[in-house]
């Protein structure tokens, strides 16, 4: 079935100079539930007439188009003059829009400035309630296409959309919530192509499914989106996918959705009552603060022991000298004496710990840039030692090696 399409288009000349914009996968998600996929995204300055054409090109093109930002009452909010030069509309001045905000501040006169444009909408405009500011939202239909405007912060038109305008854009496009269901699968202990080599068979097995492969410090990410007739088909094919998907992937699949490596870690760890204590050198605390971030953590974490000095790793962790001297800070035998000895410091179940060289300096022909070392000690088990070579920058370095270390435990501890 082909979906209908959306575009997005973010109004705001901050978004191509210094502020990030995160909320593409926000209106996706929502919109995918109406049953709309998201065919584009565009960031537009400023400026009446740049949002004017990407809102024309946008509706020839889509069904739906969303400008979100531009409708507060200062110089540099334009969308509405935009939008209005793209449907060839006027502006006018919504007596409804005034007495609701008349009502909300509590002025029985003429409103303010800033208020008084806010009472401004697109000729034809139906007006969508804004409970947490006074720019309205705004929706207006042409020829079977729909065009909405909605305020820029979060706070406003997150509630705005989730309940005055899912209804709206469902009944005027008559579509049926559930036929268009997305699965986001977390993958942990392989790259991207390893990813996709293994998922190739699936892919094959559902033509006409959408799917998207996101690779990630050592972990990946496999999106897949399925289309049907009706909700029950829909959840069903989902389904099949899904399992296929496990079969093909096994253990390298940690979660689905937010869920994070921490968070499966952290799960496995309160119900098999074990707990956990770590030791890091170049990850710095890294994994410690990964797994802190988890809500109730302190149910299973005892602590952590960042020994980034080789006197830290002799006096905090027991390293023996003869380890370092012999084998060096960056090695096996090493990584191995610090998981035993914060296993020892903190009487866990089981410890971890991670030792190598993040670069940009500090590697040589034997060890170079990218070198880790990893060790996983534990009650009644032989301490395991791993060695990996990661590449690029020292950030990149140091978070594969937090994540290739909860991915270890928590296949270790499964």
């Amino acid at each position: 079935m082909r979906p209908r399409t959306a575009e997005l288009i973010c109004a705001g000349s901050e978004l191509l100079s210094f502020k990030s914009n995160s909320y593409v996968p926000l209106f996706a998600a929502r919109l995918r539930g109406l049953g709309f996929r998201l065919s584009g995204e565009h960031t537009a300055p400023d400026d009446r007439d740049a949002i004017a054409a990407l809102a024309a090109g946008a509706l020839k093109s889509s069904d739906l188009v969303i400008i979100c930002g531009g409708l507060g009452p200062t110089f540099d909010d334009l969308t509405r003059q935009g939008a209005a030069k793209a449907l060839g509309r006027r502006r006018t001045v919504s007596a409804a829009a005034r007495r609701k905000l008349q009502d909300r501040y509590g002025s029985a006169g003429p409103l303010p400035p800033n208020l008084s444009n806010q009472c401004v909408i697109v000729e034809g405009a139906e007006l969508v309630d804004n409970d947490n500011g006074s720019a309205f939202g705004e929706v207006l239909t042409a020829g079977g296409k729909m065009l909405v405007l909605l305020p820029g912060p979060e706070n406003e038109w997150v509630p705005m959309f989730d309940k005055k305008l899912e209804e709206r854009i469902r009944g005027f496009f008559r579509t049926r919530a559930g036929t268009m269901r997305t699965e986001r699968l977390k993958l942990a202990g392989l790259w991207e192509p390893q990813a996709e080599k293994a998922l190739e068979p699936v892919m094959r097995r559902f033509p006409g499914t959408d799917c998207t492969i996101l690779a990630g410090p050592y972990t990946a990410e496999f999106s897949f989106t399925v289309r049907e007739k009706t909700p029950d088909e829909a959840a069903a094919r989902l389904r099949s996918m899904r399992t296929a998907c496990r079969k093909a992937l096994g253990a390298c699949i940690y979660g689905s959705g937010e869920e994070t490596l921490a968070g499966a870690l952290g799960a496995l760890l309160l119900r098999k009552r074990r707990t956990l204590a770590l030791a890091e050198s170049c990850t710095g605390g890294a994994a410690a603060d990964a797994i802190t971030e988890i809500p109730g953590s302190s149910e299973y974490f005892l602590g952590g022991i960042t020994a980034y000095s080789n006197e830290a790793k002799l006096k905090l962790l027991g390293v023996p000298s003869r380890i370092i001297e012999t084998h060096g800070a960056v090695s096996g035998e090493c990584a191995a004496a610090m998981a035993e000895g914060a296993e020892r410091a903190f009487g866990s179940d089981y410890a971890a710990a991670v030792t190598g060289i993040a670069g940009p300096g500090g590697g040589t022909a034997e060890k170079p840039v990218g070198l880790v070392y990893f060790a996983v000690s534990g009650r009644g088990m032989r301490t395991r030692v791993f060695r990996r070579n990661f590449r690029h920058s020292r950030s990149y370095v140091k978070r594969c090696s937090v994540n290739f270390i909860l991915d270890t435990l928590r296949k270790i501890i499964q």
